[in-house]
């Protein structure tokens, strides 16, 4: 099958004329919901977290100041908070307890409002979908902090908030609000971990994640441009994908080869070819023109036409895709070892651009996935991703 070259060769005419458009990587919290926009595209959190830190910061200011960094990354949106003692748990007819009360509220519990406890939870947020079918939206959501909690695999260890750990576990919970799952990227917000990975800025995964799901696709910062299928069949896929040498808090086209980096990618998959046998493809072309695609093993060998090898195992295609098309998940620990023939120190395990070999080298990688729901059909990225190991 010669489709990749052939689709290679679309996407350089396109993008010379100028087309394409703006990756992103998230686990959605909604399956099968691709556009969920907030209520009125506004959310207002009543906040009752009293109380401060050992070191004397408030609770309440710090959760006000999270919604104040996720507003000014989401100009779609209107969040807000105010702080305000709601009531938390409303009793239904039947006598049982639900969050579910028209308000959005932020406060300490030990348990949530079914009763569950919340010691192996420092924080837990609920969010509630409404509208027709078609037309969904997030009318409401919760979050409850608990001040002392259990780690699920740490016996009796108990820890209590600090300031940035308070900020990092409000912004995580903010988008599940949003409607945002657990990410794969080890810096993200919407990671999942120990108090090691608490973060305190938005990744791009994050913006990304939240706006393919509310709809917003154009506000994605690391969008691979319009999907494209190789039959000029119209498509929901979206591909996104970036480089970073900080285990992606940020984005980067340039990095210096010293650098430890990874590159991310991720295919939300057409509703179409979902749950059925599917694989990605990565192909990187060099500023010569030559192909190398990865197989499932994570190998480059040079492409030159003919069936695309699968840069994943066998398996189905799930509702979004996420690959690690090189490097590792997270930053290197250790003492660093000085490298006499380049003068660096690098760390002993570090994937760097002087490991492979790449210092002054540009690559583009482009991604896609086919289905085999459709065989012969490849769903691809009209942009690739741009890295070049420069010390410009």
């Amino acid at each position: 099958m010669n489709i990749f070259r052939s689709a290679i060769r679309i996407i350089a005419a396109a993008a010379l004329a100028g087309a394409g458009g703006m990756a992103f990587a998230y686990k959605p919290l909604y399956e099968y919901i691709d556009n969920l926009p907030l209520q009125d595209n506004r959310l207002t959190w009543h906040v009752w977290v009293p109380g401060e830190s050992d070191d004397g910061d408030a609770w309440d200011p710090l959760f006000h100041e999270s919604v104040r960094h996720w507003n000014a990354e989401l100009p779609y949106f209107n969040l807000g908070s105010v702080t305000r003692n709601s009531e938390d748990c409303t009793r239904r007819s039947s006598g049982s307890m639900t969050a579910r009360n028209q308000v959005n509220t932020v406060t300490w519990r030990e348990t949530n409002c079914g009763g569950g406890s919340m010691e192996h939870a420092a924080g837990w947020a609920l969010t509630f979908v409404g509208g027709a079918a078609g037309a969904r939206v997030i009318e409401e959501g919760d979050i409850f902090f608990n001040e002392r909690f259990e780690h699920a695999e740490g016996g009796a260890e108990q820890m209590v908030f600090d300031e940035t750990s308070f900020y990092a576990v409000a912004l995580h919970e903010i988008g599940h609000n949003l409607g945002l799952g657990h990410g794969y990227i080890d810096a993200a917000v919407m990671a999942y971990g120990p108090t090691h990975k608490w973060r305190k800025r938005l990744s791009p995964d994050d913006i990304c994640g939240v706006a393919v799901i509310s709809g917003k696709r154009e506000f994605c910062p690391v969008a691979l441009g319009e999907a494209v299928a190789s039959n000029g069949a119209a498509t929901q896929a979206h591909f996104s994908g970036y480089a970073s040498a900080d285990a992606g808090a940020t984005a980067r086209e340039t990095l210096r080869p010293w650098q430890e980096f990874n590159i991310y990618a991720t295919v939300l998959i057409d509703p179409e070819h979902r749950y059925r046998p599917g694989q990605l493809h990565v192909v990187a072309e060099t500023e010569d023109g030559q192909y190398f695609a990865r197989n499932a093993e994570g190998e480059w060998h040079p492409y030159t036409g003919g069936e695309i090898p699968a840069a994943t195992p066998p398996g189905d295609l799930e509702h979004a895709m996420e690959l690690i098309i090189l490097g590792r998940n997270g930053i290197s620990r250790g003492q660093p070892t000085y490298d006499p023939r380049h003068g660096y120190n690098l760390y002993r395990e570090a994937l760097t651009g002087i490991r492979l070999d790449l210092e002054g080298v540009s690559l583009k990688f482009w991604l896609a996935y086919s289905s085999a729901a459709e065989p012969g059909l490849l769903i691809y990225g009209s942009e690739p991703i741009r890295v070049a190991w420069t010390l410009e």
